[in-house]
């Protein structure tokens, strides 16, 4: 949510704190963890700092996660489709013993 709002306009960590209903502190660390992941830049702004979210960060954070999402399930849908796997359709767990 953080991202989202920091994506659409500059916000201080102030704004962002009431936006998300978090604590000052809260947003602070967040905007922090942000910050050292580079999603986000600063400025400031008189006494106050700004937060936008980077684009172009945020757009080569996105590649890798598209990349590694379908291969994972890429691999996935492999191994669930592939015939006679016993982790196969169906094949999932054993059937308890009848009585």
């Amino acid at each position: 949510m953080a991202l989202e709002l920091v994506s659409a306009s500059e916000l201080s960590s102030g704004q962002l704190a009431d936006a998300c209903g978090w604590t000052r502190p809260a947003a602070s660390q967040n905007l922090r963890a942000l910050r050292e992941a580079q999603l986000v830049d600063v400025r400031a702004d008189g006494n106050r700092r700004l937060y936008r979210a980077r684009a172009e960060t945020l757009a080569a954070l996105r590649a890798f996660l598209d990349d590694f999402w379908a291969t994972r399930l890429g691999a996935l849908a492999a191994e669930i489709e592939e015939p006679g796997r016993a982790g196969g359709p169906g094949r999932g767990r054993p059937r308890k013993a009848s009585r």
